[in-house]
């Protein structure tokens, strides 16, 4: 039985899911890319429908929020709930993987 549940109803996703970042769940995205901007590193990310969206630190998500990008991946603050509906936070880091040898920073 997992300590952290995917949010408090159960369910694998939820319906009513706001649009845009304030509408991404951490444990559904995937790092696509991370690109040095003027302003900072920008992530590129997608969800399950495959739509592409740019994350910088501080973006609020639904679950949680960004809180730093480096080249290698992305280091999220995740809020949810545990087994007995205890609010539970946690840090999580997604990597980017490379999908050759030649894209090794």
């Amino acid at each position: 039985m997992a300590l952290l549940s995917q949010n408090q109803g159960g369910a694998k996703n939820p319906d009513n899911l706001p649009p845009g970042k304030a509408g991404l769940m951490v444990d559904s995205l995937r790092i696509d890319g991370i690109v040095a901007g003027p302003n900072g590193m920008i992530a590129i990310v997608s969800n399950p429908q495959e739509r592409v969206y740019f994350l910088r630190d501080g973006d609020k998500l639904y679950d949680g929020s960004v809180e730093h990008i480096a080249l290698d991946g992305v280091s999220f603050h995740q809020i949810g709930t545990d087994a007995f509906g205890k609010p539970v936070d946690r840090e999580l880091t997604k990597r980017l993987y490379s999908s050759s040898s030649g894209e090794t920073q």
